[in-house]
This record gives structure tokens, C-alpha cells and sequence, in this order.
């Protein structure tokens, strides 16, 4: 009988260790695709045939094609006449009733222009001082004017081009010699200009009914900080912080916000009260992906995985089908069923170690996953704020970061105006050129007031973008479209 016992702890034994492998195989995998790129080999490409070349792929099924507009303006005309033939050289020419018209857009070099402000002084006999005003576009003490201070920060922020190759252009294309120094003062200027209405957009963005919330590690003098990213279909925040928790969250939007936070299941939103939130469902997919296919060979595992990405899937189908249509009976009768599959959704085997972490994410984020059913033009994946953060992403791949606090506080404030433009169809460096000189006005007038029903409607904002952007490559792999 011992034998047998020995046997019987002998073979639990070894269940328990292939889950720890399994586990650990898991985690391993998972951190090599946060620190490394996954380097996929490609089979290798047959050759056509000579007689038979390759059609030319044409454009993306259902892409709309672009053709030039004709410009709305002719700004000169030049008359071709001739006075003899190219042919043969002949003079005997007899000019025929026919013109062939052809347009024709091109660039003009741009010229610096120098002005010499000359500013009148006056004696004013009611407070008995002597007075004086600024030039129109003149900024005080400054020997470079507004427009190439706002060419600058939109060459490093938006272009993402060096300190240097921004002289070198300022220098040949526009004749203009501007030292390395001073680049840096362009945008610590602007900065300070731009911090009141950096504070602005915080507190309109507070008022917004959703807000996509995400971050992404970020370097400042070598030490690692985090890029937080806050942003609606109007205002796109930038903010770079030491820490990744949940006082930096509440920092930015305050013990209580009044609307739908649309986040992944990072533990930093989850005490921050909102009105109501939504996790990321491209998140859970992507992580029963993985299960599975560790867990290849146990069925209770994949039909565990099979039953919980057909209920996700079933509600991403009837949000699609109701998007543009007003809910019904049979509307309301689905989502109580979904609902309902997903409240009473239990798990196999809660000693599988890696189906822990599933367990515990869905009975802690359970009323979490479905809030895009019960609110309107609510997104179930959090593909907005990765959008906004990519332009973020590209400038840390190619400058490692920031080399101070202040550079990292130009980043975020001259970040957030520009990125805020973008999502207004504003141009950008007449939007920096407003905030250098005050007396033009603010460019964001029109949207630091609370944003009105119809304006969100659909997700769909100002610059025009699309409604809900699933095309992407990494959402279609993953989420099934509805069937047409």
C-alpha cells in the first residue's frame, strides 16, 4: 500500500511541476516580446514565371482613391507661344483658335524677412507716464520672430527631427542662421506660454464624458519614468511622471470623474471612482490567445477559452450591428443574456496557475467589460489612446527620451497642443504662433467648453476621422467582423 501512496504523490507531484514549467514558460515568453521584437522567418517567395509576370497589386478593397483637386486659385499665368517650329525650325507658323490649358502646383522658396520696429514713445497727460505698444507679430527682446520660433517646435515635436538638421534647414532653405542654444530656448519660450492653456485643456478634459487613459515607459537623464496619455476625441494630454501608480491617475483627474474611463487592466485605474469604466476587451483576447496555445493539449482549458472569446465576441457583434441603429426589445433581451453568460461564467480548474490570473481579472473587472452594451458610442478597446501615444513612441525610438525635468515638461505641454491640434484639423504652427503672441486670441476657444452630445456622437471628431477604427492589423487578427 505504500507503494501505491508513493505512486499516487509521486504523480501529483509531477502535475504540479509541469504547471510550474508551464507557468514560467508563459511569463518567460511574455516578458521576450516586451523586450524583443519577434523576428517571424518568412517562407521564401517562388519566383513567376518569366512568360507570365506578376499583376500589379492594386489598391485596398474598399479604399477610396485620391485625386488632385483643382486649385481654387491661379496665382499666375504664363502665355507658351513659340517662334518657330521644334520640329523642322520653320518661321512660317499660323497660331490655331486651340489653347491646351495645364496647371500646374509648385513651392516658392521662402525669403526671411528682417523688420525694424520703430516704436513711438508718448507722454500721457492722464497717468503721467511715457508710453509705447508693440508691433503687430513683434515679440519683446527677441531677435527671432514668432513664426520661425513655431516652425522650430513643430520640425522637433511633430517631424521629429534633431536640433541640428532644424539649424541646417532654418540655414539653407531659409537663409536664416539660428544657433543650437537657441532652438532649445524656442521651445522652453513656448512652454512657458503655453502652460496656462495646458491647464485648460486639463480641466475641459475632466469634463468630457469618456476618456482613454494609457502610458508607456519614457527616459529622463537615464533614470525611467512613465508617459501617461489622457485623451477624448477633442483634447489628447500628454504627462510624464516618475511613477506609474494610481496617485499619478488621480493627479491628473481627480479622486472622482464624472464620466467612462476607457483603460487597460493596469491596477493604477482600479480605485479611481468613475461614473463607469471600460477595459479593454483586445487585452483579454490577445491573453486567451496565449493560454491556448500553451495549453494546446488539455480540453478543459480550450473549451474554457473557447466559451469566454465567444461570449466577448457575441457582445463586440451586437455592439457592431447596433451602431448606428436605436436599441430595441431584442437588443435589451441580448445584453441581459450576455450579461447574464458572463456573471455566471466559472472556471474549470482554478489549480491551473496561469487560469488564476483569468479568474481573478474577470471576477474583479466583470462589470467592467461589457459598459460599451449600456453606453453610447463606446469604444471596447482602448485603440484611441494607442494612437495618440504612438507619435510619443516614435520620438522615444529615435531620442531616447529627455536629458532633463524641463525637457520632459516641454515634451508634455508642447505635446498636447500639438496632438490637440491635429485631432481639431487645426493647423499646428499657426496654433503655436497664437500662443506666442496673445493678442490673436486662444486657438482652442472652440473646445476648451464642455463638449455637446452631438459633437461626440459616433466618435467621430473633428479632423474627421473614421467611426471606431478597428481596421487596424492588430485588431482584425483578432476580433471577428460581422457576418454581411
Amino acid at each position: 500500500m505504500s507503494g501505491c501512496k508513493d505512486c499516487q504523490i509521486a504523480q501529483r507531484r509531477i502535475v504540479e511541476l509541469e504547471e510550474k514549467i508551464a507557468l514560467l514558460q508563459f511569463e518567460l515568453d511574455s516578458l521576450k516580446s516586451k523586450m524583443y521584437k519577434s523576428k517571424k522567418i518568412r517562407p521564401p517567395k517562388e519566383s513567376p514565371p518569366i512568360n507570365n509576370p506578376p499583376k500589379k497589386k492594386g489598391g485596398i478593397f474598399g479604399h477610396i482613391g485620391w485625386f488632385r483637386k483643382k486649385p481654387k486659385r491661379i496665382d499666375r499665368i504664363e502665355d507658351v507661344r513659340i517662334d518657330k517650329c521644334p520640329n523642322c525650325g520653320s518661321t512660317d507658323l499660323n497660331e490655331c483658335a486651340h489653347i491646351e490649358e495645364h496647371i500646374q502646383e509648385d513651392i516658392t522658396l521662402p525669403v526671411t524677412e528682417t523688420v525694424l520696429y520703430r516704436r513711438r514713445h508718448y507722454y500721457c497727460g492722464h497717468c503721467k507716464k511715457i508710453v509705447s505698444s508693440k508691433g503687430k507679430d513683434e515679440l519683446p527682446k527677441s531677435y527671432i520672430g514668432p513664426k520661425a520660433k513655431s516652425l522650430a517646435a513643430f520640425m522637433k515635436y511633430a517631424i521629429k527631427i534633431s536640433d541640428r538638421d532644424i539649424r541646417t534647414i532654418f540655414r539653407k532653405v531659409f537663409n536664416l542662421d539660428i544657433a543650437i542654444s537657441s532652438i532649445a530656448g524656442f521651445k522652453d519660450q513656448i512652454k512657458v506660454k503655453a502652460l496656462p492653456l495646458y491647464e485648460q485643456l486639463l480641466e475641459s478634459l475632466k469634463q468630457s464624458p469618456f476618456i482613454h487613459a494609457d502610458e508607456t515607459g519614457w527616459r529622463v537623464d537615464g533614470s525611467n519614468h512613465w508617459l501617461w496619455k489622457f485623451s477624448d476625441k477633442r483634447i489628447s494630454l500628454s504627462h510624464i511622471d516618475k511613477g506609474r501608480g494610481q496617485k499619478v491617475v488621480e493627479d491628473i483627474l481627480g479622486k472622482d470623474y464624472n464620466g467612462i474611463l476607457i483603460s487597460d487592466f493596469l491596477s493604477a485605474y482600479n480605485k479611481i471612482n468613475a461614473r463607469s469604466k471600460q477595459r479593454c476587451l483586445v487585452h483579454i483576447f490577445r491573453d486567451i490567445k496565449k493560454v491556448a496555445e500553451y495549453w494546446c493539449n488539455d480540453k478543459e482549458v480550450l473549451r474554457y477559452c473557447r466559451r469566454l472569446k465567444k461570449i466577448l465576441e457575441d457582445a463586440i457583434l451586437l455592439h457592431k450591428e447596433y451602431l448606428n441603429k436605436e436599441w430595441d426589445e431584442r437588443y435589451y433581451s441580448k445584453r441581459a443574456r450576455l450579461k447574464d453568460s458572463l456573471k455566471d461564467f466559472g472556471f474549470p480548474n482554478p489549480n491551473k496557475r496561469i487560469l488564476k490570473r483569468f479568474a481573478k481579472r474577470l471576477e474583479r473587472h466583470k462589470d467592467e467589460m461589457l459598459t460599451f452594451l449600456y453606453e453610447k458610442d463606446i469604444d471596447y478597446h482602448n485603440n484611441h489612446a494607442e494612437q495618440q501615444i504612438r507619435p510619443d513612441v516614435i520620438f522615444r525610438k529615435i531620442t531616447f527620451g529627455n536629458r532633463s525635468i524641463k525637457g520632459a515638461e516641454n515634451h508634455s505641454v508642447l505635446m498636447t497642443i500639438l496632438q490637440t491640434a491635429k485631432l481639431n484639423n487645426m493647423n499646428p504652427i499657426l496654433t503655436l504662433e497664437k500662443i506666442l503672441l496673445p493678442n490673436k486670441g486662444s486657438p482652442f476657444s472652440k473646445i476648451l467648453s464642455p463638449p455637446k452630445e452631438k459633437d461626440i456622437a459616433g466618435y467621430i471628431d473633428t479632423a474627421g476621422w473614421p467611426k471606431h477604427r478597428t481596421h487596424d492589423s492588430r485588431l482584425r487578427d483578432l476580433i471577428p467582423s460581422p457576418a454581411y
